[in-house]
């Protein structure tokens, strides 16, 4: 994957979702208005309630229901007077309200609680490292949008995770959730300010998000690579990968809980390695249940490739919240695996990024409660944030050597 693809995906939370689709183990006082891109005025129309059988509806369609958020993008949050205020920097996508039941009211309620995630603290450090001087109205667009994201994101994922959506309507609203939210930065940012920060022009990017889902395989659990994907459907029963899959989502479901739980301060790390491997002991229990030996070679490549998640030739690469699961910090580079780490780095050296890495959160947590507290400002909560993670990385390359460095984060200078 290039790199200005690999930006796109973290913008958009999608560790989660590119785990999912690649490989086994991303209001009360806001009333909706469509955006036109042209010099007309708005089109003011009235918020869409809910009907009783509204997702029903869309779920029982023959042809999964193809979004378009970009053209039914809504906005215009009100003032604290009542009256309405237009921003023409803030934009929902109605289309996907509909498909996933999303009530705006909670939508507002709950979107901030997404604000504490690593995912996008990470964005925003990001933001404010390229775009410095950026007016104050539009950064909070971003948050707003960005929260949003990740709230409707969590909700696509469970719809689809529970059965409720099947892959290609999950992956048709992936589409189009990614595009709405590029298209909201392109509202936001002057054209140079977009390239800055993506790495890729405005019209390039709907072409890319394509290539990047157009080979999401519907049977993701699939780990031998010697044989075809379309080979694999002829040799297993149809009824037995339909099984299976229901099984490994409810282990991703698992995982996702378990992330969601650790961030709200709910489970420690060791609760968590526990409950995780419970839940792919539970996976690989039933494959061995519904599937035979052979079916097992034919979709794992060997019972040892079940068990362990993946082929004989390949070390597993990170995927979902494994890394801080396992290691306590996040691997950074795609192209290093858990393996990779604790055979090359020497566990004392492993302890230390731990403890650096913890070390920030909890500090991070704290400025969030003084935000909260109105005892700092958006502004220094930003500013220290990056001088800790400065400090963070200047303690890395302290303890790592270079190439050890390069494996857990990459080069950020590329």
């Amino acid at each position: 994957m290039n790199k200005r693809n690999k930006i796109i995906l973290i913008a958009l939370f999608f560790f989660f979702t590119f785990a999912l689709i690649m490989g086994i183990y991303l209001f009360p006082d806001e009333e909706p208005m469509l955006v036109h891109r042209g010099d007309t005025a708005p089109e003011k129309i009235t918020p869409q309630q809910p009907h009783n059988n509204g997702l029903d509806a869309v779920l029982k369609t023959e042809s999964p229901l193809t979004v378009s958020p970009v053209n039914n993008a809504a906005l215009a949050p009100r003032a604290d007077d009542g009256t309405p205020k237009v921003n023409p920097y803030v934009s929902y996508p109605e289309t996907l309200f509909e498909l996933l039941g999303i009530d705006m009211n909670e939508l507002v309620e709950e979107r901030d609680t997404f604000k504490n995630t690593i995912i996008h603290v990470e964005w925003m450090d990001r933001v404010n490292e390229i775009l410095k001087d950026l007016d104050p109205e539009k950064k909070e667009a971003i948050i707003k949008n960005q929260t949003s994201l990740l709230y409707m994101k969590d909700k696509l994922n469970k719809a689809y995770l529970t059965g409720k959506i099947d892959h290609e309507t999950y992956i048709k609203a992936l589409a189009d959730l990614m595009k709405w939210h590029q298209k909201t930065y392109e509202s936001i940012l002057t054209g140079a300010e977009y390239e800055a920060l993506f790495e890729i022009s405005p019209e390039k990017v709907d072409e890319s998000i394509d290539a990047l889902l157009e080979a999401s395989p519907e049977y993701s659990f699939i780990l031998n690579q010697e044989i075809p994907v379309e080979e694999v459907k002829e040799q297993v029963q149809g009824y037995k990968l339909e099984e299976v899959n229901s099984h490994f989502k409810k282990m991703i479901l698992d995982r996702d809980d378990i992330g969601k739980q650790i961030n709200a301060g709910e489970m420690t790390l060791e609760q968590a390695r526990a409950t995780l491997n419970k839940s792919q002991q539970a996976f690989i229990a039933r494959c061995k249940e519904i599937l035979t030996e052979d079916e097992i070679n034919t979709i794992f490549g060997s019972v040892e490739g079940l068990e362990s998640g993946s082929t004989k030739t390949e070390a597993p690469k990170v995927l979902g919240d494994t890394d801080e699961i396992e290691l306590g910090f996040k691997i950074e580079n795609p192209e290093t695996s858990i393996d990779n780490v604790t055979e090359k780095i020497d566990k004392d050296k492993i302890d230390d990024i731990k403890f650096f890495y913890q070390q920030r959160d909890m500090e991070r947590d704290e400025l969030i409660e003084k935000l909260d507290a109105g005892e700092i400002t958006a502004e220094e909560l930003e500013n220290i944030s990056s001088e800790m993670d400065a400090a963070f990385e200047e303690n890395c390359r302290n303890t790592l050597t270079n190439e050890e460095y390069q494996l857990v984060f990459g080069n950020h200078d590329n």
